[in-house]
């Protein structure tokens, strides 16, 4: 028998003091994705769903929620079977448009043409444009549970910073439940699979509750009270593994913004921030200290204590870092106290070492009050002496769990000076001129969609316009970005690069058939790479890609067939640029896999090994420049492969403040009168070799 829930409302308080605020933050924030996950039992390729969807938790903590809705025929359970289903399920189904499983809304977004249901290729690139707007409302959320009377209690508190389009939302509280395993068509798991983030419940019933703002400043307050049943259809109900996720709607459809916490004692309050108005990544020179300026601020009444923290993530031995607060230098973890409203000058400060690397530095700031209070991040990345950077797709986990083939192919052609990253951090470092020392960009895509974002794809167009290099490869690259299907992913944009930056042709989708993978025998680079059997690496998923190339790029291998392509590769004035129709870890000769990268790394630096274009990078630039600080010019002496090149200065946030010839001279005057006073770096470009990056100081 189905418990009935009791609903006690606090309060509906227009702001006119604040007094009574003490979870929700009154200043403007992003708005958080809310993917809303339509999916069932029976449904194969719903498991390939729920790992998509649990990076897209994984890679935004605190900002992306999945709700899973078991709904509709994939869902009914056979006999003996578990029965997942809600009462809810059919009706949010029913206003979404989708055709197919699994499916799912992000903040209920009409992202193109009419519906909002999106394939699960499209979740993530949905969950980042949504994370990247601003909320007109904020949401606090406090839970209390007693597990004598199982009565679950959750205080809500809403706080516009803007008006919406609507003066009528709708408070909506969801109860989702985790680690209740059971059956699963695919997965591997058979009746043993662990679901996640499973709708058992909507506290605000079928649409939610309605609250009326009157524009920015207005303050609403509500407590719920829901007493959780032993089980929902006979499954037991956990609630050490339920969360509530609370969000905000207009009507049925938009979602403003939402947040998720414990259903036991959890809360999201508001404890302050760190924040900054500069890029969080930027780009570091071997010993040179790099700092970002932070901001910190308490949201918490009175002056209060603050536990803060500098933790490393994959940073190399030979890198140092610490922080300040208020000017005093630390190290490790320290208490501070924060009086509240009045902002305290916080810095992160990095001094790469030889190793190249491309870390990240997350600070944390927790409230001692309030320890189970989400603490407040600012993660800055700093990258330095990398020359071959892995970039992973983001639109789900093939591409991490795959990196080691890149990472290992590298390490075997003598490369030292890489680094792995994924494609929004890409994208955020091109867009921060952070990249000018990155050769080339390996674009791990494996089997994940979308295949590249417009932003990510607009990014590496201005990574190859400037003269640096890609290469590209995944199962489906061609299909997402060309064929215009159901469930692809191509724009305009996308289509783009894909046609006039790569000079690729899509021809179909290929099949298992093609097992085989051949050199194209007369080309100069792979001509002698031996044949090796493509495997099926995505359990039963297999379509390695048939391509053309365009009259100006080159075949480089076929299929079982010289009818049927599998990679080219094409060289413009400015940049060259290899595509595989296949992931690398489809190849299943690790030989074959790390010569074909090997061979790539010495096209794409110009035919030079490991060894020897590390040889280059130290022999293109003698010495420093005379004098340093320098004025109005300065002497730079260069080696004769550095000859008809150009020297390149960049200020500390990579931005190229001058550009001047080499000519044939040794030693060259550099022209600095336009520059103003200040620390810049330089570096000497010639042809496809780029010197190792030097500190300038100008002084006026």
């Amino acid at each position: 028998m189905r418990k009935l829930f009791t609903l006690a409302i606090a309060g509906l308080f227009s702001v006119i003091s604040l007094s009574a605020q003490v979870l929700v933050s009154t200043q403007p924030m992003p708005k958080n994705a809310i993917l809303e996950e339509y999916t069932g039992i029976h449904c194969t390729y719903c498991p390939d769903g729920h790992a998509i969807a649990q990076s897209i938790m994984d890679n935004n903590p605190g900002r992306a929620f999945v709700i899973a809705i078991h709904q509709g025929s994939f869902a009914s359970p056979s006999a003996g079977e578990p029965d997942y289903r809600t009462s809810f399920g059919d009706a949010l189904a029913g206003q979404t448009g989708l055709t197919g499983y699994p499916s799912g809304t992000v903040n209920r977004h009409v992202f193109s043409g009419s519906a909002t249901a999106l394939s699960r290729g499209s979740w993530a690139s949905a969950c980042d444009q949504i994370m990247q707007q601003t909320s007109p409302v904020n949401i606090g959320i406090a839970t209390e549970y007693d597990a004598g009377t199982r009565v679950l209690t959750v205080d809500l508190e809403l706080y516009y910073t803007t008006a919406p389009a609507s003066s009528s939302n709708f408070i909506n509280l969801a109860i989702i439940q985790d680690s209740i395993y059971g059956p699963q068509t695919g997965g591997g798991a058979g009746s043993n699979y662990r679901h996640m983030h499973m709708l058992r419940h909507l506290i605000t019933g079928q649409w939610g509750e309605e609250v009326i703002h009157t524009g920015a400043g207005t303050f609403i307050s509500r407590t719920y009270t829901y007493t959780i049943p032993e089980a929902y259809n006979n499954v037991p109900a956990v609630v050490e593994n339920m969360h509530v996720v609370a969000f905000v709607a207009e009507g049925h459809q938009e979602i403003l913004t939402g947040d998720m916490v414990p259903a036991i004692n959890g809360t999201n309050r508001y404890i302050g921030a760190l924040s900054s108005e500069n890029p969080f990544v930027k780009r570091g020179y071997k010993d040179f200290e790099q700092q970002f300026d932070l901001e910190a601020v308490s949201n918490l009444e009175g002056t209060q204590g603050f536990l803060f923290d500098l933790e490393a993530e994959n940073a190399p031995d030979d890198w140092q870092y610490s922080y300040l607060i208020d000017g005093v230098e630390y190290t490790g973890a320290t208490s501070v106290n924060l009086e509240q409203g009045v902002s305290v000058p916080v810095a992160i400060k990095v001094t790469p070492g030889p190793s190249a690397g491309f870390p990240a530095f997350k600070l944390s700031m927790r409230s001692e009050t309030y320890p189970g209070a989400p603490a407040r991040f600012f993660r800055t990345m700093l990258i330095a002496g990398v020359t071959d950077l892995v970039v992973n797709g983001t639109g789900g986990p093939e591409s991490a769990a795959n990196q080691g083939v890149y990472l290992n192919g590298l390490q075997a052609s003598g490369i030292s000076s890489y680094a792995v990253t994924d494609a929004n951090v890409m994208r955020d470092m091109i867009n921060a001129g952070a990249h000018q020392d990155v050769f080339t960009v390996w674009l791990n895509i494996a089997w994940t969609f979308p295949a590249l974002s417009d932003s990510q794809a607009e990014a590496v167009m201005t990574f190859m316009d400037e003269g640096h290099n890609v290469f590209i490869a995944g199962q489906d690259i061609g299909w997402d970005i060309m064929s215009g299907d159901a469930g692809s992913n191509g724009t305009e944009i996308t289509r783009n690069f894909y046609t006039n930056y790569l000079k690729a042709i899509f021809i179909n989708d290929g099949s298992s058939v093609n097992n085989r993978l051949n050199a194209k025998p007369d080309d100069e680079v792979f001509g002698q790479v031996p044949q090796s059997t493509i495997i099926d690496a995505y359990g039963g998923y297999m379509y390695p890609e048939e391509i053309d190339a365009a009259p100006e790029a080159n075949i480089i291998f076929n299929y079982n067939t010289a009818a049927k392509h599998a990679a080219i590769r094409y060289e413009s004035p400015v940049y060259r640029s290899i595509y595989f129709g296949i992931g690398l870890e489809m190849i299943s000769s690790t030989d074959v896999r790390n010569q074909i990268i090997g061979l790539s790394r010495q096209w794409l630096s110009d035919e030079m090994t490991g060894n020897e274009y590390t040889h280059a990078v130290s022999a293109l630039m003698n010495g420093q420049n005379y004098p340093n600080p320098a004025s109005d010019h300065t002497w730079i002496k260069v080696t004769e492969a550095a000859r008809g090149g150009n020297i390149e200065i960049y200020t500390m946030n990579g931005i190229k403040a001058a550009n001047q010839p080499v000519g044939n001279e040794s030693i060259v005057r550099v022209d600095l009168s336009g520059l103003a006073t200040g620390v810049y770096t330089y570096r000497v470009v010639s042809g496809s070799s780029v010197s190792e990056a030097r500190k300038l100081t100008i002084i006026k």
